[in-house]
This record gives C-alpha cells, structure tokens and sequence, in this order.
C-alpha cells in the first residue's frame, strides 16, 4: 500500500464504517503499514480528526427515524443514541440493537407503589408492546428474559441496553401513569368502568380484563334473560354472581356457591355462563375457568378478579384427585388472602388477597357429611334437579355474542344508592334470615348479600318481578344446630358403637376389645376412639368440651376426660361416654 493510499480519504471511511471489534483489527494492520511507510504519526492524527468528524456528522442529522406509532416519541430526546427501523446505535458508532426499542409510559401501581414500563419495538413490520417491572430493564439477569418476547437481548449487548433505557428514561419527561393489576373496587373507583388506571397486570390475564366488555345486542340479551330468570335457579345465580361486589364494601367474607345436580344436561353450565354474561364474555378464556387447576391458580385468578364472582366450571373433575383437598380449597378460597410465603431472598413476597364470591358447577353437594363448620359456613349448595332450558342451544348462542350491559349499569346503581343505605338494608334482610331460619351468622351472612343484590336489579332493571325472599332460600340454609361438629360426631360415634355392638360385649373374643357399655353408658378405649374419630375427619381433643357440655361425656374424679379403669381384667385408658343422654336428645 503506498503513502497517498494509506492516507486517503476511502481508507478511513472503510475503517470507521466497521463493526468496533472488526475496526480494531483492521487498525492495527494499517498502523503496521504506517509504520513500514514511515508515518505512523501522521497517520494516527489524521485517523483522529475523521473520528471527530465522524462523530459531528453522525449526530447532526435526526436521531429518530421510525414508523408511526400510537405514542408521542417524535421529539425524544435520544442524547448520545440514534435509533432507526435498522436499530440503535450509540456515539461509538456501536450498534447494540437491531431491533429498535423505546420506554413510551410509567405506570405506578395504585395498590403497592411499584413502577412498571412499557416497552414499544418495532419488529416484523409492526409496532409491539410490552410491559415489565422497572427492575426487569436495570438486571442484567431480568433483562435477558425479555428475549423470550423477540427482543435483540443477549449477553453481549445486555449491559449497553440497561444504559439506554436508563438514559433515555431520565433524559425524557415521561409523566406517570396510575395503574392497577386487578379487576374490582379501587376506592370507590370500579375496575374496568371506571377510568381510574390502566391495567399494568399479567398477559395470562390480559385476555380475561379485556372479557370485561360489551358485545352485541342489549335488548335482545335482557330480553333472553327476563325469560330465563323465571326460573327460580337462574334468578338465585345471577343474584349471587351480582353480589361479589358488594361483599368489600359491606365487610362480608367470601363465600363459594356450588351449582349442583347428578343430572347430566340440565344446564347448570349454561347458566352459571348466563349470570356471568353480566360482565362480559362468559366463555372458556375470558370469564369461565376450569375447575382441574391448582390450588394455587385458583387463588391467582381470585386475586386479579378481586370483586367479581370467580367462575369454575366442573369442580367434580378434581373431587377424586388424592392430592387435592376440597375442603382445605373451601377454606384458603374463603379467607380472603393467601399464606404469607418468602421469595428466594427470605423477603415477604406481597401477599394476594381478594374479596369475592366463587361460582362452582358440580355433579354433587361440596359440602359433605364429615365436614367442620367452618365449611358448611362458607358454601352454599344450590341444587338443580330439573332441566333449566327448553332450548339451550338457542340460548347458548345468544349469550356468547351478547354480553356484558348489565355489569356496568349495575355498578352505576350500586354507587348511586350509597353503601350506607345498602348497609342499612342488608342489616334488615340479615336479621330476617337469622328470625325465620336457622342459619348460622355467616350463612345468613352471604344469603343476604345475595338478596339484596336481587333486589336491586329488581328494583331497577327487572321491575315486573317480584324480589327473591327469605322463603325463596330457605331451602338453602344448613340448621346450624344439625352443622356443629360436636352434634355431628357424637352421632357419627354413637352409630360406630351400634354397628359394633358385638366389640363392647365381654363375652366376645374374636378381634379388637373397644370397651363395654350398658344401657346408659359406654367406656370406650380412647385410641380406638380416636382412631375411628379420625376416620371420619374429626379430632377428640377439638370436640371434648362441647361434648361434655353437652352432658355426653363424663370426667373422672380428677375432673379429666380420660377414665383410667379395668376392662376384661386389663387396666388401660377409657373415654366414657353418656349414652342415655344421647338418647333423649335425639328423642
């Protein structure tokens, strides 16, 4: 190469317009052919001066060359960057993106403070978004993971992109936005109707928060379902599902209505969609869920949708499943909010919480004979034993394409009215609950809130029919007497003894000795007692005492429950059991 080659214009404009690594490659071969030439100096300066012409020319033009878009980024400031459909480049003419990529919105989360971004980026001729945890673009780890969505993120470049997006973050007037990662009450704000704050929440729930909308015909939904809510099932669905948001504001605890009916094609599916219409598409993806789900994503979803009724369809799928525990569900679900749990770093993880109703269908009652009382005061057993629908299809057909009128309205209402005057008015139905039935204060409680949802639409929207009545859900009701633990394993123990006459007969000597009794009294060995107690899901050391108050079981001398006495010429611990006064009181 000679001396007006090497020093030529071409030769730098080939060198610069490399990639940084390949530059310095090439650099050094011309530095040899410098030095061979003997000007090795002068060809260092010139080298210099291009570079710092480079760098003028490079930044005079506009630094943002892009697509149209739906946000206002035309007159970023893009400080030592330019971004093009090509990609980002920075003031070293290092290009770390092809892909270009912009933050466009902050959203500080109204429920924990949090700040989330949203990324724009231009990719396959076309505008894609995407929204992460502030700390998602400043973690070389985290950020990493947003090559999944087609970002140019890898470990080579990670590092120049967490600079940029904190450059172009803090160089941009970026105003923020309130956002919220449920559905439901924010204040005295309702989410979706309310336009109080964007949603910032997970896409697997992107779908489900934008189910919240109406579709189709209104007249023709409400004329559909005046005809359905003649049917006294559907009208007690739909009050249920209307209820869920009232349960916050009037400090009721969730509760679960399980659907049921051994009947196959009756419509409780159809239904249970019919009442979710109310807020929007009641279909598989949107507002229906599928019941063969973990415990776990059951209370996710419980915690997105917050105050609107959770839908889940065909709990009978999981009712077999040895690892799954119907009522341990009945009574996470109802408690409102999840186990405290630490992350990888022992810090409290943020805790989920929630403050709706559950909608189940089932081919059978959830609550079951040897469930506590704290279940049946959770879960309400609708049955179904008749067919709902004389023409389903029909029906079925109008709702998945006419949706969600009545969810919006009804908050309207809900808000007009106030909640002291519906606080006042639940008090009257709850105390005519508890005066004409015999439910427990938490059954009455739910019940009410399912009357007086009815009783608002009816007020409102459905004015030709007549309000659901205490009557109208008597049926409904567990007798708090028949539902204590206490009454219902002494009878559970009482028909143990009769089925075992034979083991409490000192004559007999074929197996297991489990005591003696007489007309009026039983000893009965207090493992065996136990063990069988436990069968059934009941403890003895929980239902002792309501057992003795009861006049059932006898104490000692000591005053202590166990009776340490002789049977069959064998000393051994004994329970003794009052048997006569069993017997009056089932008389």
């Amino acid at each position: 190469m000679t001396e007006e080659e090497l020093l030529s214009k071409q030769t730098f404009i080939d060198l610069l317009s490399l990639e940084p690594i390949e530059q310095i490659d090439k650099e050094n071969k011309l530095f040899l052919e410098a030095k061979k030439l003997g000007i090795l100096n002068q060809f260092k300066t010139t080298l210099k001066k291009y570079r710092n012409f480079n760098k003028i020319s490079f930044f005079a033009g506009k630094k943002l060359e892009l697509p149209k878009c739906n946000y206002d980024i035309e007159n970023y400031d893009m400080g030592k960057y330019i971004c093009t459909i090509d990609g980002i480049t920075d003031n070293q003419n290092y290009k770390f993106s092809y892909i270009p990529v912009l933050p466009v919105e902050r959203y500080i989360n109204q429920d924990t403070g949090k700040e989330k971004i949203k990324l724009i980026y231009y990719k396959e001729n076309k505008w894609n978004e995407i929204v992460v945890d502030r700390t998602q673009i400043a973690i070389n780890q985290k950020l990493l993971l947003l090559s999944d969505y087609g970002l140019d993120i890898n470990s080579e470049n990670v590092k120049y992109y967490i600079n940029y997006f904190n450059d172009i973050l803090n160089m941009n007037d970026i105003k923020p936005l309130s956002s919220v990662s449920h559905l439901g009450w924010v204040y005295n704000s309702f989410i979706p109707y309310d336009e109080h704050g964007i949603y910032d929440g997970a896409d697997d729930f992107r779908g489900v928060y934008n189910a919240l909308k109406s579709k189709g015909n209104y007249e023709l939904w409400l004329n559909t379902i005046k005809e359905c809510r003649k049917q006294k099932e559907i009208k007690i669905l739909m009050a249920v599902v209307l209820s869920s948001p009232l349960l916050e504001k009037l400090s009721i605890q969730p509760f679960i209505a399980n659907f049921w009916s051994g009947m196959s094609g009756n419509g409780k599916t159809l239904s249970s969609m019919l009442a979710m219409s109310i807020w929007g598409n009641p279909e598989t993806g949107a507002l229906r869920f599928s019941s063969n789900s973990t415990q776990n994503y059951y209370i996710t979803v419980a915690s997105f949708l917050r105050n609107i009724t959770c839908y889940f369809d065909e709990l009978q799928v999981v009712k077999n499943n040895k690892y799954f525990d119907l009522n341990s569900l009945v009574m996470d679900l109802c408690n409102g909010t999840e186990k405290g749990r630490l992350n990888k770093n022992s810090q409290a993880r943020e805790i989920k919480t929630w403050n709706c109703n559950f909608l189940f269908t089932n081919n059978d009652k959830l609550v079951k004979e040897n469930a506590g009382e704290q279940v049946y005061n959770r879960v309400i057993d609708i049955e179904v034993n008749k067919i709902l629908f004389t023409n389903p299809i029909k029906i079925a057909d109008i709702i998945k394409n006419n949706y969600g009128f009545l969810g919006k309205e009804y908050i309207k209402i809900v808000k007009k009215i106030g909640f002291d005057k519906l606080k006042e008015r639940y008090n009257e139905i709850y105390n005519q609950i508890l005066t004409k039935t015999r439910a427990t204060d938490k059954q009455a409680s739910s019940l009410s809130s399912i009357l007086l949802a009815d009783e608002i639409v009816v007020k409102n929207i459905f004015t030709n029919e007549e309000c659901l009545s205490v009557e109208d859900i008597e049926d409904l009701v567990n007798d708090k007497n028949e539902i204590r633990t206490s009454i219902k394993s002494m009878n559970y123990i009482i028909n143990i003894i009769n089925a075992n006459s034979k083991r409490f007969d000192e004559m007999y000597n074929n197996g297991e000795c489990w005591g003696i009794k007489d007309e009026y009294y039983c000893s009965f060995n207090a493992f065996i007692l136990n063990r069988e107690l436990s069968k059934a899901g009941f403890e003895f050391d929980t239902i002792k005492k309501e057992w003795y108050e009861m006049g059932f079981l006898e104490k000692n001398s000591q005053g202590k429950f166990i009776h340490q006495t002789t049977v069959r010429k064998e000393k051994g611990n004994y329970v003794k059991l009052n048997l006569s006064k069993f017997e009056q009181k089932d008389s």
